[in-house]
């Protein structure tokens, strides 16, 4: 794992897809910024700014990095209401450890929670929208540093930063640990880029990292040292391999 300082003070990535575009300019703050300088420069208010880094207040340091653009995110359709369900326990088969039950979204829940093991549907059409511009803006974001529970630009955890890059590329989940995300999604026995990978027995028992695969062997993930890419075949990665899972929220609905 290598750690990387992001240089250049202000990086801006377009994406463009057949159902949607998502525009992201990052800019790092240099000594003698303030929130107000920034946010004239942008031509955005300052509430802006704090909305879109999650700052709970004005002061800002140096090198840090900021969401200077609204974030447009990919033309996923919209649902009538979002009524919230909760997932009964599930038992996960390579630990035998049971996952407490946790708050999703009923459109998440494609399938029942009772077949998480079942296999994912393919990609939609906003899937694939999702998809195409999450992979890209993840990269933009290697470098970023680790921080616990993390979950801006500031600093990411492994579920913090899969977090942020899908919200960023349209799709609305809700913030939480790699093991309920797992019990979220399907596996995968064919994976593509943009798949989630989960890893089981690295920091504690049990599922416990995940990252996103972005093919040739490789995935990006927000590790101890900070967003990386590194190799699935890497030993120790080869060993706490679990499986490749996709979120019913981009897949094919019944």
């Amino acid at each position: 794992m290598f750690k990387k300082v992001l240089i250049v003070t202000a990086l801006t990535f377009s994406f463009a897809s057949t159902a949607a575009a998502s525009t992201d300019t990052l800019y790092e703050v240099k000594k003698g910024d303030t929130l107000s300088k920034i946010a004239k420069v942008y031509k955005v208010s300052v509430k802006d700014l704090q909305i879109w880094n999650k700052l709970t207040k004005d002061s800002i340091y140096v090198k840090q990095r900021l969401v200077v653009q609204k974030p447009v995110t990919a033309n996923v359709p919209a649902k009538v209401t979002t009524p919230v369900v909760a997932t009964k326990p599930a038992t996960q088969a390579q630990t035998g450890k049971v996952v407490q039950p946790v708050q999703v979204k009923a459109e998440q829940l494609i399938t029942s929670p009772e077949s998480i093991e079942a296999e994912a549907k393919a990609l939609s059409a906003s899937g694939q929208a999702v998809y195409s511009t999450l992979v890209d803006f993840a990269k933009l974001l290697e470098g970023t540093p680790y921080l616990y529970a993390g979950n801006t630009i500031a600093g990411f955890d492994c579920s913090g930063f899969i977090h942020f890059v899908h919200m960023q590329a349209g799709l609305n989940i809700t913030r939480q640990s790699s093991e309920s995300y797992f019990t979220q999604s399907a596996t995968v026995s064919d994976p593509v880029v943009g798949d989630l990978v989960f890893f089981e027995n690295t920091y504690k028992e049990g599922i416990s990292h995940m990252g996103i695969y972005i093919g040739d062997d490789q995935f990006i993930h927000a590790g101890s040292k900070g967003v990386e890419i590194a190799k699935l075949s890497n030993v120790y990665w080869k060993e706490h391999f679990v499986s490749f899972k996709r979120f019913h929220a981009v897949s094919v609905e019944k």
